[in-house]
């Protein structure tokens, strides 16, 4: 359990409270939803709302913070991890008088990563860090060097996510300036998209998941429909058929630049070698499902037919309104609906 189980050993000793974890709060899927197929979708994570409670343990303010660590299928390889913490604005320098409040935080954790099939494996926690001590910079460059990794590219999360587990296992160990809220390592068997709930649930209380229910305007979540006033974490998987964000795939962007490049050149030697490079860099990606790597190729080659169809001397991309000029500009969903499923 790692650095979950050295927070979860004062809040079992000192709070006697059990996490809860809640599959399919809203109800069960829609029959009619896409399935997680696959090689065909992406998956992302995104935590929806939360509450907190044992920050009020610290007499000064603090700040909340969601960390997740995904390890699920990969391409050819190994299985990967994706490593995510963040202190959204509305989670920071709060005051332990207000710890009654439902945050709202729609906060994408990771997304849209290639569904490869199997299992995702997931360790996720909600926790505080008391304001005013060394552990606040801590947090500060753990969530930046996060962010600067991303959330969705498998090739530049990884360099990043030794630091981002060492830095959470730095937090971890100072038990009296971090509480954890609520807390879950588990593996989910991905059907259809869902959202679910971790709650931490007193010992001496009882909380019955079919009486739980999810307020439609703001995710919060409610018991025989009151708002709950226990700390919990909503979270949802969702499914996705395209990638929106594509275009930044840091490797295969080199790659179409210098497919650009080349054709520049006039040079259809080089433009072919280009075009070779970039074809072995996208039906190779980790960031891309088949159909997409396979489909931007073809946009690529006809690009290449486009600039050399009259001959052996490129048409001047310049002076071509409409051409791409990055990546991004590529049409790979043209006509195509963004296949978002939402629970």
């Amino acid at each position: 359990m790692g650095w979950l189980g050295d927070l979860w050993k004062p809040v079992e000793k000192e709070e006697a409270v059990d996490m809860l974890f809640v599959p399919d709060v809203a109800g069960a899927p829609d029959p009619t939803a896409d399935r997680f197929e696959p090689n065909k979708c992406y998956v992302e994570l995104y935590v929806d709302s939360l509450r907190l409670r044992n920050a009020r343990k610290f007499a000064t303010r603090f700040h909340g913070a969601v960390y997740t660590y995904v390890t699920m299928a990969y391409a050819g390889g190994p299985k990967v991890h994706v490593p995510a913490i963040s202190k959204p604005d509305n989670l920071a320098k709060l005051d332990p008088g207000g710890l009654g409040k439902v945050i709202v935080v729609n906060k994408q954790m990771m997304g849209a990563v290639p569904w490869r099939g199997g299992q995702l494996l997931l360790e996720l926690g909600l926790f505080s860090v008391n304001d005013g001590n060394l552990l606040t910079p801590v947090l500060d460059f753990v969530a930046e060097v996060s962010s600067e990794a991303g959330v969705s590219f498998i090739g530049k999360v990884a360099p990043f996510a030794p630091l981002i587990t060492k830095g959470m296992d730095m937090l971890a160990g100072q038990t009296k300036d971090v509480a954890l809220e609520v807390g879950i390592d588990t593996a989910l068997a991905l059907d259809r998209p869902g959202t679910h709930a971790i709650i931490a649930v007193p010992k001496a209380g009882r909380i019955e998941a079919s009486k739980l229910s999810l307020d439609k305007n703001d995710r919060k979540l409610l018991l025989d429909g009151q708002p709950l006033k226990e700390a919990y974490c909503v979270f949802s998987l969702k499914r996705s058929a395209t990638k929106a964000d594509y275009g930044e795939i840091p490797e295969l962007k080199a790659k179409f630049a210098g497919l650009r490049e080349a054709i520049r050149s006039g040079v259809m030697e080089r433009a072919d070698e280009a075009l070779k490079a970039f074809r072995l860099e996208a039906v190779s990606s980790p960031d891309l499902i088949r159909d997409d790597a396979l489909e931007l190729v073809k946009l690529a080659e006809q690009m290449v037919k486009d600039a050399f169809g009259g001959g052996p001397v490129s048409r001047n991309l310049e002076s071509s309104p409409g051409k791409p000029v990055e990546l991004a500009d590529m049409p790979l969903y043209a006509g195509r609906e963004s296949g978002v499923q939402m629970e």
